[in-house]
């Protein structure tokens, strides 16, 4: 039978490593060697933000153990936090943290205009979503590509091509935040997606 931190090693989609490494310096009291460089001239970031100064600073950590090691240091208590009811939320809530159960796909929305009478597809964008929450609710999730295990942002581009299907049954940790989509669905952040086997699930008694 696999350690929980082989099991953890094996079940990861998707680990916020900011997110975990906060959780680990408040739960182990101690910081991590910090480096600030300022960047002027909007250097932080390659687009323009309107409404946003030209100036940003940037931290470097240093820990003495990886992320996944973090992690599983963390699961126990992890684990034991909350679920967040998607069916319950309301607009204009502050933003909620919790567990959620359900089916990790790809959905793709296209934005079609009208030109000389004709069709024409106009804007088109990716994304991962939640599925088979309660009341049938979707979730969109907003990801950072470079959290995901290895592959799995792959998948977005490929639905234009090869990609027929993907369901993958999940647990994941998100902070569900007051915005919706057209179709009423709400955004979440993912903090934490692990695939839902035995050996991880019931470690979470708040989805059951």
């Amino acid at each position: 039978m696999p350690s929980m931190q082989e099991a953890l090693l094996e079940s990861i989609v998707y680990l916020d490593k900011d997110f975990v490494a906060d959780r680990y310096e408040a739960r182990s009291g101690s910081c991590a060697p910090a480096t600030l460089a300022r960047a002027p001239n909007g250097q932080t970031s390659a687009a323009t933000q309107p409404f946003s100064a030209d100036t940003g600073t940037r931290e470097t950590r240093s820990y003495p153990l990886s992320t996944q090691r973090m992690l599983s240091q963390l699961w126990p208590d992890l684990a034991g936090l909350p679920a967040v009811n998607v069916s319950e939320y309301a607009e204009r809530s502050a933003s909620e943290f919790g567990w959620v159960r359900g089916t990790l796909s790809t959905f793709q929305v296209r934005g079609k205009t009208q030109r000389e009478g004709q069709e024409v597809a106009a804007a088109q964008s990716s994304h991962f979503q939640l599925r088979g929450l309660e009341h049938g609710r979707y979730v969109n999730l907003i990801t950072t590509p470079g959290y995901f295990a290895s592959g799995f942002n792959a998948l977005l581009p490929l639905q234009m091509t090869l990609l027929a299907r993907f369901a993958l049954p999940v647990c994941a940790y998100l902070r569900l935040l007051p915005a919706r989509d057209h179709a009423e669905n709400w955004i979440a952040v993912p903090l934490v997606i692990v695939e839902s086997r035995p050996a991880l699930v019931r470690d979470i008694p708040a989805l059951f």
